[in-house]
């Protein structure tokens, strides 16, 4: 999403929603938005702009809650959501209702306990791959999830962190089951911190005490582990151990190491390579836009190879046969994926970057493991070495 405007906000939510939001709250705003066109938004504006302070902070933070999951990842974790509460109406529902700040405002208004769990499904969706680091060699034991557990589990980051490194002396963790995989979202107290703000019509220096963030993300059936934990990556052995300890029941966890797989990008050197689309559903073109070629002589000599494919998919594999090139590997490719064309709208695609060993630029949700279910089919899914 873009950055918040409520001008834009307001041009995005139907007037009725509004309307139903604003009463929920005992506001009155001096229109009656049902009868203003949905082009009137400046009216609102206007008539928003005369609350008092603290009232216009608590509704802007909402909105931009709201506009930040006017997206289609945000229409998809609230699904996910909706099936952790066994809502089998919802997906039909939100479906038949039209724009994105449409059906999330419906959801905000209607189904506010699904809000939090959705929020956080799509921030950590948003982590870029890269982030994530991941062990796979765990047993496949049912994680404990009970207040207990939850609250052991932060007990025991918030000890750690204090001791090791001063801060941290108060965690919490909410967890969240999505599909057949376990969230755990920690938030231990960071470091005292002070800043300028205003406070009404005057500017204070206040001093508070932040929480950074640490995203455990469990699969039973899969025995696997990603942790993020942004500018702490050399903790993550502790915080698996403490994770198997508390949330998995498991004295002692064999020492491990970040998942070593790695992308097989070899069969793309092929000019006759096919991904296998019959694999998925909804993929109707997948082509590589461009090469990075690492020369196996010398050290960090690479060619970068990108060509236009609008009207040549074979454009890349053309010009490298044009070269006369030295002993290579491809290191990195570019791709672009064309989803099946929609009845009234537009034509999807998706671009992204594959890297050696094992970096994709591609989440784990909506169209997005579709393509992973593509790769693997295809014979590019990261294999152990």
């Amino acid at each position: 999403m873009g950055q918040y405007s409520h001008l834009q906000f307001f041009r995005h939510t139907p007037n009725a929603q509004l309307a139903v939001y604003f009463s929920s709250k005992n506001i009155n705003l001096g229109i009656d938005l049902t009868r203003l066109k949905e082009t009137e938004a400046e009216m609102i504006l206007k008539a928003f702009t005369q609350l008092p302070d603290d009232q216009q902070a608590e509704i802007e933070a909402e909105f931009q809650d709201v506009n930040a999951l006017a997206c289609e990842g945000g229409i998809a974790a609230l699904i996910d959501e909706s099936r952790f509460h066994d809502d089998d109406g919802f997906v039909e529902a939100v479906a038949a209702i039209d724009g994105f700040h449409s059906k999330v405002m419906w959801a905000f208004l209607e189904k506010p306990t699904y809000w939090r769990g959705a929020s956080m499904f799509l921030h950590a969706d948003n982590v870029s791959p890269s982030f994530w680091k991941k062990r796979n060699d765990l047993p496949n034991l049912p994680p404990h999830v009970d207040d207990e557990d939850i609250d052991a589990f932060a007990q025991a980051i918030s000890q750690y962190f204090y001791s090791q490194q001063g801060r941290g002396k108060n965690c919490k963790v909410e967890p969240y089951r999505r599909n057949d995989k376990e969230y755990f979202f920690a938030y231990p107290e960071d470091f005292a911190q002070s800043g300028v703000e205003w406070v009404s019509n005057t500017l204070k220096t206040l001093a508070h005490h932040p929480a950074f963030e640490i995203i455990f993300v469990y699969s039973e059936s899969e025995g696997s582990l990603d942790i993020y934990a942004p500018k702490n990556t050399k903790v993550v052995p502790e915080l698996q151990r403490h994770f198997a300890k508390t949330i998995l029941k498991l004295e002692a966890l064999k020492d491990g190491s970040i998942d070593q797989r790695v992308y097989d990008l070899a069969p793309l050197n092929d000019n006759d390579f096919e991904f296998k689309l019959e694999a998925v559903e909804g993929i109707s073109s997948v082509v590589v836009t461009r090469m990075r070629l690492t020369l196996k002589q010398g050290s960090r000599r690479r060619i970068m190879l990108e060509a236009d494919t609008k009207n040549n998919s074979k454009a890349v594999y053309d010009l490298l046969g044009e070269l006369t090139l030295p002993k290579y590997h491809i290191t990195q490719v570019g791709v672009k994926v064309t989803f099946d064309a929609l009845e009234g709208k537009r034509t999807k695609t998706r671009t992204f970057n594959i890297t050696y060993p094992n970096s994709c630029a591609l989440n784990y949700d909506g169209s997005d493991l579709k393509i992973r279910k593509m790769l693997a089919e295809s014979g590019i899914e990261p294999k152990a070495e």
